[in-house]
């Protein structure tokens, strides 16, 4: 089998224009012999849904953009489309060609629904869609927990296609793909399944995610067969075939710190492009944040497209150093001193009221330019609440979601490429801080300590106590703890950032106006907290015996041994929610799912007047169809 990798960037949701481009790439791609091209996750609709009160109206869109692309494009493509399932995110690969439309996920589930396989925690999810193409079994996976499942199951399956839906992230080596295969999973996902994998990464600035490619495909031995470049758009078709001759590619060397470098440009400057934006605004005041965005600013947008106005009170020689690094980006600066009312700004000895003065500005400035006012806060910043009360006019934090202490490290990768920032350091009035100071450790280091107790905090998941006992001052870490907690309603509302991390502070974020405050646990109490888990499994275990018991097995027995009741507490309730449905409702089901069969299989998704049955033939309105059965189904759309 020959399959291929469309890496394309595109816009969120304009559908007619990338339809066009799927559309030609198909036919590139029919043209050097693929039976099957992908694309990935976010090219079409985006990686979030639209709001609900629009989501009707999207889909219809959508499906014309599909049916368009069914009936137009060269050879068999999987496109997927992201809807919304309960108001979460849900991905949907939809297999085209021929003006056919299968949606893969909905087919696996309604045959595993009709075949009476219960959803079960303890085995894979009943979405999971495998499809034949051109004499090979493809199984599909969106998330890691797909391909855990086709890690740990039998699925018989002879590649695996995973049409990556996270965005990049600094702490996940898997969300970098191909290009950091050395620490990442697939290999070892390729060895464990036995099964070609091919990795479909998105490219691109959406919202503010940042996808950057990195496709590959690895045999089932592990050796890696095709590799699509970072951070560029691609087509590659990769024969997926046992072939001794076939000399495996290199992959390429792992470099953190300029990767993310990378990521953080083409992400600005997407974010930019997609709002027709063009120019940006920022304060060189002094912060390392604010130089690397300066920096970044220039490698996505060019020197000329920056402006930054220098504003350093106080400190002679931290302004000469903003200066000069405006001077070797050689961007557009204008200095506080030669701003309108600059007296006002010069005897603004308040450092709030001067900041809040200089923001006003460059929200002036950018109103003339239709530009766009970037910050230089941190995600050390916005964590500990650093300048809560300064009154900010930006629209985006390029590095909000980045570290203190990575910004250095990245500062130092940058000068590696092209020498432009005069001093790599931390300027003595940005060292973070949570109560008094060590004035023993040098400022970097306690920055980085302080780091860490937030990113173990914030990205693993630690407690209070775990992020205490591993770091080298507790008490250090419960006051850093603390100032998170404290510093949360003034984190509300204070814009947006590009997201690089598995977990954003937004993520992390705690109930407003809450009262209790976590600390370090004592021995004695960690003795209790296990005795009230062990209590809740306890009570699962009852609720679900209850449950059970209260509608049956279906069988008319409802009398449960202890292994069983035990097994219903971790898939639920089975008689109603996960499992087969009750004798009631076995009529109603088997009309649901041949709806969904025929639907998938022969032509739900036709268009209008086509002469199918897809398109005419039901008393339920326009658009209805006919099934094998003989029963007439009105159309899943609304009348819009």
């Amino acid at each position: 089998m020959r399959i291929g990798i469309a890496q394309i960037d595109t816009r969120a949701g304009d559908f007619e224009a990338t339809a066009g481009r799927m559309i030609g790439l198909s036919a590139r791609a029919a043209r050097e012999g693929a039976d099957l091209l992908v694309f990935p996750m976010v090219s079409l609709a985006g990686p979030t849904p639209v709001r609900e009160s629009e989501e009707d109206d999207f889909l219809v869109d959508a499906m014309e953009a599909l049916v368009r692309m069914s009936e137009e494009v060269a050879c068999p493509c999987i496109v997927p489309v992201v809807g919304s399932v309960d108001g979460e995110p849900t991905p949907e690969a939809v297999l085209m060609g021929e003006g056919r439309l299968v949606p893969l996920k909905m087919r696996a589930y309604a045959d595993s629904v009709s075949r009476g396989m219960p959803a079960d925690e303890d085995g894979p999810a009943p979405d999971l869609p495998t499809v034949e193409i051109a004499d090979m079994r493809l199984g599909i996976a969106f998330t890691y927990d797909d391909l855990d499942d086709y890690d740990d199951f039998d699925i018989p399956v002879d590649a695996v296609v995973y049409i990556a839906g996270y965005g990049y992230a600094m702490d996940d080596p898997d969300s970098a793909l191909g290009a950091n295969l050395a620490e990442g999973r697939y290999v070892s996902d390729a060895r464990t399944t036995g099964a070609w994998i091919v990795g479909v990464g998105s490219l691109g600035g959406y919202g503010t995610s940042v996808h950057t490619g990195s496709s590959f495909v690895i045999s089932p031995t592990g050796d890696l067969r095709c590799s699509l470049p970072s951070f560029e758009k691609d087509l590659q078709v990769c024969e997926l075939a046992d072939d001794d001759d076939a000399a495996p590619l290199t992959p390429e060397v792992w470099n953190g710190p300029l990767y993310t470098w990378q990521a953080l440009v083409l992400g600005l400057g997407d974010y930019l492009r997609k709002l027709d934006k063009r120019q940006a605004v920022l304060a060189l005041d002094g912060s390392v944040g604010s130089m690397v965005v300066a920096a970044l600013a220039t490698d996505a947008l060019g020197p000329t497209n920056v402006h930054a106005i220098v504003d350093v009170p106080g400190d002679v020689a931290r302004e000469a150093c903003c200066q000069r690094l405006a001077r070797n980006l050689r961007i557009d600066v204008r200095d506080a001193q030669d701003m309108r009312a600059a007296q006002v700004v010069t005897d603004a000895r308040d450092a709030t009221l001067r900041r809040g003065i200089v923001g006003a500005y460059l929200a002036a400035w950018a109103e003339e330019l239709d530009a766009l006012v970037l910050s230089g806060a941190d995600k050390t910043a916005l964590a500990l609440g650093e300048r809560r009360f300064v009154p900010e006019a930006d629209a985006l934090k390029p590095v909000g979601d980045v570290y203190r202490s990575d910004l250095l490290e990245l500062m130092r990768m940058r000068n590696t490429m092209s020498p432009v920032f005069p001093a790599v350091r931390l300027w003595e009035r940005e060292v973070p801080m949570a109560g008094e100071r060590d004035e023993s450790v040098a400022e970097e280091s306690w920055c980085q300590r302080i780091d860490q107790v937030l990113a173990d905090h914030i990205e693993y998941g630690r407690s209070v106590t775990e992020v205490a006992a591993a770091a080298a001052d507790g008490d250090l870490a419960q006051r850093v703890l603390r100032r998170l907690d404290q510093s949360e309603p003034w984190r509300i509302g204070r814009g947006l950032y590009l997201m690089v991390s598995s977990v954003t502070l937004f993520d992390a974020r705690r109930p407003l106006g809450m009262a209790w405050e976590n600390r370090v646990r004592t021995e004695a109490e960690l003795d209790r907290s296990r005795e009230v888990e062990r209590l809740a499994s306890r009570m699962d275990r009852t609720l679900g015996m209850a449950a059970l018991q209260a509608h049956g097995t279906g069988d008319g027995d409802s009398s449960l041994s202890p292994a069983e009741g035990d097994a219903s507490a971790n898939t639920g309730n089975k008689g109603e929610k996960n499992g087969a449905p009750r004798q009631g409702d076995d009529r109603k089901m088997r009309e649901a799912l041949s709806f969904l069969r025929d639907f998938s299989y022969f032509g739900g998704f036709k268009s209008k007047g086509d002469g199918t049955s897809g398109s005419e033939g039901a008393e339920g309105g326009q658009g209805g169809f006919e099934d094998s059965d003989g029963r007439k189904w009105p159309s899943p759309f609304s009348e819009n």
